[in-house]
C-alpha cells in the first residue's frame, strides 16, 4: 500500500500521481473527525480498530475502483449538480460527507472541496477488477473498522452509527431535493 498522500497535493498535480489501474483505496481523516462526524457519539471508539497514518490520521473509509485515478478524483472533485442528487449518481462517499457535515448542497461545492483537502488517501494497485473486489471484501470483513462504509460493513460495533448515517443521508437528500423541487 502507498503511504497516504495529501489530497491537496494530488489535486495540484491534476491527479497525475494516481494510477489508472484497478485497485483499492483508503481515506484518512484527522482523528478529530471521530467526534465531528458523530462516530464517537454512536460507537465505542475504544472498541474500534482503525488503520493509522504516520501523521496521526485514521482511516474511516475504504473502497475499490476499476480506475484509481478516476475514482479518487470523482470522490474528491465531483460537481454538485441537482440531477446527480436526484438520480443518486453522486459519489456515496462525497454525499456522506456532505450530509454528516450538513453542508448546504446548493452552495457547498467549495466547502466540501476544502473538507476533502484536509484528507489523505492511500491506494494499492490490483492486477484485475476481481482482485480489487476481493481485497475490498476482505478488508471490510477484517479487523479494521470503516464507519463511513455503508455497504458490506458487518461490524456490529458500528451498527448504531451506520443506522444514523443512513437516516442522515436520507434526510439530507429529502431536504435538498424538496427545496429544489419547490423552487423549480
Amino acid at each position: 500500500m502507498m503511504e497516504p498522500q495529501l489530497l491537496t497535493a494530488l489535486r495540484v498535480g491534476a491527479w497525475s500521481d494516481l494510477p489508472p489501474s484497478p485497485g483499492v483505496y483508503w481515506w484518512y481523516f484527522p482523528r478529530t473527525a471521530l467526534g465531528s462526524l458523530g462516530i464517537a457519539d454512536l460507537a465505542d471508539v475504544s472498541q474500534l480498530r482503525f488503520r493509522s497514518a504516520a501523521e496521526g490520521k485514521v482511516c474511516l473509509y475504504h473502497g475499490m475502483a476499476n480506475n484509481l485515478a478516476e475514482r479518487v478524483k470523482w470522490h474528491a472533485a465531483q460537481k454538485l449538480t441537482l440531477s446527480a442528487l436526484r438520480s443518486g449518481f453522486l459519489s456515496t462517499f462525497r454525499f456522506t460527507l456532505l450530509a454528516l457535515n450538513n453542508f448546504d448542497y446548493l452552495q457547498g461545492a467549495q466547502q466540501i472541496d476544502q473538507y476533502f483537502d484536509g484528507l489523505s488517501v492511500a491506494w494499492r494497485v490490483a492486477t484485475t477488477r476481481q482482485e480489487a473486489k476481493e481485497i475490498e471484501r476482505s478488508e471490510l470483513q477484517g479487523d479494521y473498522h470503516y464507519p463511513l462504509n455503508i455497504q458490506g460493513n458487518q461490524h456490529p460495533e458500528l451498527a448504531g452509527f451506520i443506522r444514523h448515517l443512513k437516516l442522515t443521508r436520507s434526510a439530507y437528500k429529502a431536504r435538498f431535493v424538496s427545496v429544489t423541487t419547490q423552487s423549480s
